[in-house]
């Protein structure tokens, strides 16, 4: 299942159908008058990927700097609470994930 989901779209239908109606509802809200999360929805919306085509990448560098430190990939995980109302090892699988070496 995880081979065929590859953008927010498949995962959001995926969870629509696996996760209980309250469970989705709270991970689709934002608190208050949910401004912050309209703010960011609108923010990744002017986001766009545009696609090369025939570049030679047979050399390539993904590394970058953050806070002073280099690392091979701009890769990071937002804290969030209640990731065990989705599965029950929660914040402590995705701690585990991001320990990823690369």
């Amino acid at each position: 299942m995880a081979e065929s989901m590859v953008c927010i779209e498949d995962f959001e239908k995926y969870a629509s159908t696996h996760l209980t109606p309250s469970v989705r509802d709270y991970y689709n809200s934002g608190a208050g008058g949910m401004f912050s999360l309209k703010l960011n929805v609108e923010a990744f919306k002017k986001y766009r990927i545009r696609p090369r085509f025939l570049r030679n990448v047979s050399k390539r560098d993904l590394s970058t700097t953050i806070l002073g430190e280099r690392i091979s990939m701009p890769l990071g995980v937002a804290p969030a609470a209640m990731q065990r109302m989705a599965h029950p090892e929660g914040e402590c699988a995705n701690a585990r994930g991001m320990r990823i070496r690369f």
